[in-house]
C-alpha cells in the first residue's frame, strides 16, 4: 500500500503542538518554512479548526482569532 501525503488540513494540525496557542497566520507561515507548495485558504483552515473538537476557540473581536489545541484530532 503506498502512502499518500497528508491533507491540507493534516499537514496544518501537524505544525501545532498540545497546548500551544497559534493564529491562523502563524499556521500558514510554519507550513510556508516547512516547505508547504499548497496552502489552504485562511477562511478555510479556520472553519476547520472551529469545528474540530481538539481545538479551543478564542475570538478577539476585531483581532486575530485564538487556536488553543487541546488533544490530539480524531481522524
Amino acid at each position: 500500500m503506498s502512502k499518500t501525503k497528508p491533507t491540507n488540513y493534516q499537514a496544518a494540525v501537524s505544525v501545532i503542538e498540545i497546548g500551544e496557542t497559534v493564529t491562523v497566520g502563524e499556521i500558514i507561515d510554519r507550513l510556508i518554512t516547512r516547505g508547504r507548495r499548497e496552502i489552504p485558504t485562511s477562511r478555510s483552515l479556520a472553519i476547520k479548526l472551529r469545528r474540530d473538537n481538539s481545538f479551543e476557540v478564542e475570538d478577539n473581536g476585531r483581532g486575530p482569532t485564538l487556536f488553543t489545541r487541546v488533544s490530539e484530532p480524531i481522524l
